[in-house]
Formats: structure tokens, C-alpha cells, sequence
């Protein structure tokens, strides 16, 4: 590493929110978007040696890699196989591929010269992709009777788990239904999935497995949500400070101009590393425990902060974008907050430029 900026990942976390998480109900970890910006492999070992053995991504090449990594356990792709012509890459690197139309099944079954685990989609209300669970039994038994399709789950996603308890339950129970119905016909998977992190306080008896994403990485999907140790930290550290007099601006369009008499210290990071072009003059940073706003807007590869009320800040010192430091944070949700927008969205955002380093601290 040459620039002094870098995410630190505390695989000690991950363990502790995995067993949480896991306490009552097998996880099918997902591992999609590079694990939310954790770094998807380092994250699939980690889990896989903590007895985890069902991982979930969004694309055929995310499973792909985790297979040349060799990750040994099912690896569920959660997104539409397309083209279908696709399917013989997910046979040759033995994932699992979700069924979301009559098409992709048979196209499967045209292609395969043997029977293939499937995971079925059943659309309870998000409107994205799956079987409209009203017509989904009918079309579920026809794909039980194709050749080399072997049904090994059924799942829905709940769109607002976080915010709307009787939509979630109701979804509940029209997946709970339709799996009951399938029983009585003969058709029983074994895997049952619907529960993502902020659906996992709803007791929903038909699922063998929880979905949990957000969660494993210490994200909250609510703020009540409790227990959950955050993975990820998102550090610098100062590279030149100066002082201004009253009345100078800094960085582009003069945004943010001096009080007082100013120290500016700046920061090897900016908007094509993951800090949010929305913190100009609004978010803030970790020096030595305590808060220094952002001043000005924040640049493609520097971030300035006002550092004239922590007198001991110098060239060298640790900068903290996200994360703890001295008793004081700055969370994910927080800085979502700030920009308008989500936690997820925060941690996936933190772009390739910036190292992962992997340490274990209880």
C-alpha cells in the first residue's frame, strides 16, 4: 500500500454478527457487489471456515470468482440467468441458478445433460422478477416435470421489511400459502428462503434458511436494530495542513470561506475513492476523537477538513471517514443520512482504488 488511505475489515465482527444471525436459522450469506464493498472472497472464506455453506451473488460472474477461489459451498445466482446461452457456465462452475420464467427452465434443461439444482423465484409483491405468486404453483409444477430441473429451493424477497410490518407479513403469507399448496401436490423443496436482515425479526415458520446481507456486515437495516458489530472502516490519514487567514475560501467555487483564521488539513481521498461529493460542507471526520467538518467541496482525490479546533492535528494523523476513533463515530447510516441515500449504497460505493485490509479485533 502506498497511499496511507485503506478500508479496514474486522473479520472478528463478521464472526460475531455471522453467529448472531445464525443462532435459530441457517444463513444463505450474501456476497454479491463484492460483498457490499467488503471484498467478496476474503469474506466467503471467513464464513465458509465459520460452518457457513450457502453463499448468494447477484451475477454469474460473481460466482465465478468466488469458485476460482475456491469457495466449496452452493453459490445461489440471485439475479436472471441472460442469455440463457449462460446457463453453460453456470453448469461448469457448479452454481446455482435462480428459475424466474418458464423460458430459463427449459433453456436450462435444453442445455444440461444432467439435473441441476435450482432455486425458484416467486414474486410476492416486489415487481422485479420471479413468478407473480398468483399464477406461480401452476407454473412451478410445470418446471417440476421438466427433465433435469431439480427444485432444490423456493424464495421471495420482501421489499419493505424495514418499514412496513403488515405488507411483510402479508407477503408472508402468500408465500406460506403457495408452499403449502406445493406440498399437497408433491413438490417439497428442501430450501426455503425469504427473510433478509430486517425481515429476520418476523418468525416466518415455512423458511429453513434466512438471506441475511446487511446484517453480516454490521449495517443496520433500521435504527432500532441492534447487536450487529459494524465490519468495515474507511481511513486516511492527513497529508498537508495550512493555515488560512479570514475570509479565504477552499477547494472548488470558493464554497467555503474562513470565519476566522484557519487550519485546513487535507486528506488523500475524494470522490472517485468512495467520500461522497453530497459531505461537501456538510459531513465531517475523525482526528484525534473529535469532528472536523468538511470544508469545501469535496475533490476527486483530496477531502479538506477544518482542523483549527484540534490544535494537536499534524501531518501523519489518522483520519477517520467512517468508523470508530476515541469513543466517537461516524456510521454508514450516518453518512447515508447526510447524502440522501442508504447505507448500502455508502460501503458499495468505496471504490476499487481503496485497499482492503483484512484484521481480526474483538
Amino acid at each position: 500500500m502506498i497511499r496511507p488511505t485503506y478500508c479496514e475489515i474486522n473479520l472478528a465482527h463478521l464472526k460475531i454478527n455471522c453467529r448472531g444471525l445464525s443462532r435459530k436459522t441457517p444463513v444463505i450469506a450474501v456476497v454479491k457487489a463484492d460483498a457490499y464493498g467488503h471484498g467478496a472472497v476474503q469474506i466467503a472464506r471467513t464464513l465458509e471456515k465459520e460452518g457457513v455453506n450457502f453463499f448468494s451473488v447477484a451475477l454469474i460472474e460473481e460466482g465465478i470468482e468466488l469458485r476460482k477461489a475456491g469457495i466449496k459451498s452452493s453459490i445461489l445466482i440471485g439475479g436472471s440467468v441472460y442469455p440463457f446461452t449462460n446457463f453453460r457456465e453456470v453448469i461448469k462452475y457448479r452454481l446455482t441458478p435462480t428459475i424466474a420464467s418458464l423460458e430459463s427452465g427449459k433453456s436450462l434443461s435444453e442445455i444440461s445433460r444432467a439435473p441441476v439444482p435450482v432455486h425458484i423465484k416467486v414474486d410476492t409483491g416486489m415487481n422485479r422478477i420471479g413468478f407473480a405468486v398468483t399464477g406461480a404453483y401452476d407454473n412451478i409444477i410445470k418446471l417440476s416435470k421438466i427433465k433435469n430441473l431439480l427444485i432444490e429451493g423456493i424464495y421471495t424477497h420482501f421489499p419493505s421489511a424495514d418499514t412496513d410490518r403488515k405488507l411483510t407479513l402479508n407477503q408472508a403469507g402468500k408465500f406460506r400459502n403457495l408452499i403449502k399448496q406445493l406440498n399437497k401436490a408433491g413438490v417439497s423443496p428442501k430450501i426455503l428462503h425469504a427473510s433478509n436482515t430486517a425481515a429476520e425479526r418476523f418468525v416466518i415458520n415455512t423458511c429453513t434458511h434466512i438471506r441475511p446481507g446487511l446484517g453480516l456486515y454490521g449495517l443496520k437495516p433500521y435504527p432500532s436494530y441492534s447487536g450487529l458489530k459494524p465490519v468495515m472502516s474507511f481511513l486516511s490519514r492527513i497529508v498537508y495542513i495550512r493555515k488560512i487567514k479570514r475570509g479565504e475560501s477552499v477547494s472548488y467555487g470558493g464554497t467555503w470561506k474562513a470565519k476566522r483564521n484557519s487550519v485546513i488539513a487535507t486528506l488523500p481521498a475524494g470522490y472517485a475513492d468512495g467520500v461522497r461529493r453530497e459531505l461537501s460542507n456538510k459531513g465531517s471526520m475523525l482526528i484525534h476523537g473529535s469532528r472536523a467538518p468538511i470544508a469545501g467541496r469535496v475533490c476527486m482525490d483530496m477531502t479538506m477538513i477544518d482542523v483549527t479546533d484540534i490544535p494537536g492535528a499534524h501531518v501523519g494523523d489518522e483520519a477517520v471517514f467512517m468508523g470508530n476513533q476515541g469513543g466517537e463515530s461516524i456510521s454508514a447510516s450516518e453518512i447515508a443520512d447526510t447524502c440522501g441515500t442508504i447505507n448500502y449504497e455508502i460501503c458499495c460505493g468505496i471504490s476499487c482504488r481503496v485497499p482492503r485490509v483484512y484484521v481480526s479485533k474483538k
